[in-house]
This record gives structure tokens, C-alpha cells and sequence, in this order.
């Protein structure tokens, strides 16, 4: 898996919680310390966003990144 397709599912959980929310993507940046052009390059899965960022941002939409071990064959 690429980074590209792995930021694609948070882009649209992002994307869809904000707009649930009501907010602006210039509202979801001041309210998580980020910049919008930070929400616009996130919620289109730009791979190289800071993770950081990322997390400020998931956890002002009241959202968790979650990580599992792949199983191996």
C-alpha cells in the first residue's frame, strides 16, 4: 500500500466529519493549530502531510487513528 492510498480513508473521514460538523475547512484550522491549505492538502490525501497535524486534527473532530499489525502469510 502507498502512502497516497493509505491517507485516502482519513482524508474522507476528515472530510465527512467536518462537513457533519458544519465547519468551514478555515474553521477546522484555527480550531485544531492548523493552517487551511493544512485541511485543503489533507482532506485531498496529500502523502507527505505532517502526522502531527494530522493527529491535532482528528482529535478536534473527535476522531482516533487506529493501527494493527498486519498478518503475515
Amino acid at each position: 500500500m502507498n502512502t497516497s492510498s493509505a491517507m485516502q480513508p482519513i482524508a474522507e473521514a476528515v472530510r465527512r466529519t467536518r462537513q457533519l460538523h458544519g465547519l468551514t475547512q478555515a474553521e477546522l484550522a484555527g480550531l485544531s493549530g492548523t493552517g487551511p491549505r493544512f485541511i485543503s492538502e489533507l482532506e485531498n490525501a496529500k502523502p507527505t502531510v505532517a502526522m502531527n497535524k494530522v493527529l491535532a486534527v482528528l482529535a478536534t473532530l473527535g476522531l482516533r487513528l487506529e493501527v494493527h499489525e498486519a498478518n503475515s502469510p
